[in-house]
Parts: structure tokens; sequence; C-alpha cells
């Protein structure tokens, strides 16, 4: 099945637009998620990012209702767009203008967050035009309510691996990344990007953060909007003063987004620049890798606490990013790289095994796997808000793990080499 996102009537069909994303319908089939009885099935979805309504273009050469019978595909396609979908082609061109002001309409009662470049940013200058805005809605209103069910096809579509939030729970705020065009008519909005943040209590007397979603629609991608997004989210958090911000399973791409903007806010934090002096010159007096123990390398508790106050970076962010503030100090880095590997190398196991590092017994947590027969390591989720964290029972008798570790080092290392490269000149765009 491909999705494309337009915006006016007239793209529809248009041999200019490109397929945003191919997505398996098949994850969407009751059953066992698999299509029946149709040859030659072709599926092209066009979604309206003015109102948010979708339409299916299905064809096919032919169609055998064999054993199976034939998969109906309007209840599979209704799994994802729900009533956002509309049946008839000629009733989806005309909401390009009769639902030409539903995002307009929707967000009026929203509060603005951000208009235009972020005091201070990193790189967005550049990108942000003044024509954006951030606003925030609380989920709990009817406003909020109906607009993000009509997001809830890109998520499903365009968020891997995540689900609706709770839209009768009061304590979800949206985000959303508006663009403002100014037209002969009124100004014409539509939605480029949105997160949802969670507001829950820490005992005794403050509030967390926690950031579920978030998704630049794949049209806008590739112009440093999801940076933007995320430093608009810190600000707030700082301004409202909440005891941190944690984000729920972050992929691979985001998290590195994420740590790009906060190892910049991180570098001019000058409460913290003692601390990594002070990292840096036990690690440049050498051969660490050489020793029986080496020293955690882990920031002071004052440190941590006054990033976690300043900056609303948790705990278990804060020590990823550390590594990488040491990593940038070192010069030159090539000569104190194998230390720098042996202390990598020890915060990983510890991280894997929940111990710490100067634990001279070699371990690895053993679980099935559905590739090879051995075992390798777990990585836990976490249900107190924090980023993954664990402690674990192991079996010390696994002949690959020290290779197994080692690839986990490596990956680490390749992870840090890529933020340092960037945060030096401009965040990474998403």
């Amino acid at each position: 099945m491909g999705d494309f996102l337009v915006s006016s009537k007239e793209e529809v069909d248009s041999p200019d637009i490109s397929c945003v994303k191919p997505v398996d319908l098949n994850d969407f089939i009751d059953g066992d998620g698999k299509i029946y009885g149709y040859q030659g099935l072709k599926i092209n979805v066009w979604i309206n990012s003015i109102s948010l309504h979708s339409y299916a273009d299905i064809t096919y050469q032919s169609t055998t209702n064999g054993d199976k019978g034939i998969t109906d595909l309007k209840s599979a396609l209704q799994n994802i767009f729900a009533e956002t979908i509309v049946d008839n082609k000629e009733e989806f061109l005309q909401t390009f203008s009769t639902q030409r002001d539903f995002i307009r309409n929707m967000v009026s009662d929203g509060v603005v967050m951000q208009s235009g470049a972020t005091d201070g940013s990193s790189n967005n200058a550049e990108v942000v035009s003044a024509d954006l805005q951030v606003i925030r809605m609380q989920i709990g209103s009817p406003n909020a309510g109906l607009l993000y069910s009509r997001l809830v096809p890109l998520v499903l579509l365009f968020v891997d691996g995540s689900n609706p939030i709770d839209v009768t729970d009061p304590d979800w705020h949206l985000y959303l990344l508006i663009e403002k065009k100014e037209d002969k008519e009124d100004p014409l909005y539509r939605i480029v990007g949105f997160t949802a943040i969670y507001k829950f209590f820490r005992y005794p007397d403050r509030l967390r953060m926690r950031l579920s979603q978030i998704l630049v629609l794949p049209s806008f991608q590739g112009k440093g909007l999801g940076t933007y997004l995320m430093e608009v989210v810190n600000n707030v958090a700082v301004a409202e003063n909440v005891y941190d911000l944690t984000v729920e399973e972050p992929s691979e791409k985001f998290q590195h987004i994420r740590t790009c903007v906060d190892i910049n806010r991180l570098l001019t934090f000058d409460p913290i620049k003692p601390a990594i002096d002070s990292a840096v010159q036990t690690l440049t007096k050498g051969k660490l890798s050489k020793r029986a123990q080496i020293p955690r390398f882990t920031p002071p508790l004052n440190a941590i606490e006054k990033v976690r106050e300043s900056l609303k970076i948790n705990k278990k962010h804060f020590l990823n990013c550390w590594e990488i503030l040491i990593y940038l100090a070192l010069d030159p880095i090539d000569k104190y790289m194998e230390d720098y590997t042996s202390v990598i190398t020890n915060h990983v196991r510890s991280d894997i095994l929940g111990k710490d590092i100067e634990t001279p017994k070699k371990q690895v947590v053993d679980v099935p796997s559905e590739y090879e027969p051995e075992t390798s390591f777990v990585v836990f989720k976490s249900l107190n808000g924090e980023e993954g964290n664990t402690n674990v029972q192991v079996d010390e008798n696994k002949p690959d793990q020290e290779q197994q570790l080692k690839q986990l080092v490596d990956e680490r290392i390749r992870e840090i080499k890529l933020v340092a490269e960037k945060v030096s000149k401009v965040c990474p765009k998403a």
C-alpha cells in the first residue's frame, strides 16, 4: 500500500507526487494477517494534509473466491483510517475546500508556545520560518480529542510501534507544529508535525513530562523541524519547572536528534565544566586499559542534580550524554582512544548487568533467541517513566560473551562519534 500526502486536489493522481512510505497492509488485517482472493492488487491511499481525510484507490486484475474467501479490504483500511476515510473520490476532492479551515478551527483554543525560531537555538533559525507555530492543546478538550482522532492514522502509519493515546485522559497534551500560510482568503493552517506529552505526578509535589509520540510528516522531514520541536518541548519543561523530561521508547533516529540537541545545551552549561575537566584530566593520565580496575568516569551526583534541575535532562539520558562530553573534550582523541574505549566498555557492561564495572566476573544474560541457540543481552522496558535500566541474574559460562560485548561497545562508539561529528556544526535534520 502506498501513501501520498497532498495539500490540494490538483496533487491527487499527479505524477509529481511521490509515495511517502510504502505500508504493509497485512499488519492491519484481522485473523491471520493475510490478504486473500486478489490478483494484481494495488492500493494507493491519498491523505489530505489540510483536513486529514483520506481516500483509498483500490485496483486489481481479478478476484478468486477460494478456501479463504476474499479479504474485506474496506474493513482493513478502516482499522487504520476509521472515520477519516472517504468512500467516494469526488467527495474526497471536495474536502480540500469544504474542510479548508479544519485545522485553524481546531487549534483556535490552543496556546501558542512558540512562533518562529527558538531563542538560543543551535540551528533552526535558518530552517524555521516565521509562519511556523507550536500550539499546545490539552487532550481533554473537545477540539483536541477530535483533532487527535484524525491524527491517529498518521501515528499508526508513520510512528513505528506506537499506539493511540487515551483521549479521555486530560494529563495528555498535544504540541502541534503548524504551518500558517497567508492566503487571499483567511490564513491556511496545516499540521507539519506533532508530539504527545504526558504529565504525571512525582511525590511529593512535582510533575514530570514524558514524551510519548513525535512525528514530523514525511513531506517535511529533512528540514530540522524535529530538532525545532524538541527544543520547544525542552523550553516548556524548563519554563514550567517540571522535575524532568523523559522519552518513552525512543527510536534510534529520534534518540540521535535528542542527544545532539541536549549535547549543545550541555556544552554551554557552565556548572558541569569542572566535572568534565576533572574526568578528562584523570583519563589523559594514560594506560587505563592496563589497569585491573578502571574508574567509573560517571558524573558526580551534584552535576547530575544540577543538570536535571536546570535543563530537565533525566539521569539516564545525561549519563549517555556524559560519555560524549568527555569524548569531545579529549584532544587529540586518537591519542586517548584506547583508554576511552576501555571506559565505554565498562559502562556498557555495567548497563547490561546492572553491576559495577570493577566486578571481576564476566557475565551475560541468558534469554531465548530465535536466531541463534546461544544467548544474547537483554534490554527491558521500564515501567516508571525512566528509559531502560535493569538488574538481572546472569550465566557466566557463555563462550561468546566477550564478542557480544565488543559488538555493543563498537555500536556505542559509533553512536558517540556520529553525535560528536555533528554537534559542533549543525544538529541533524529530521
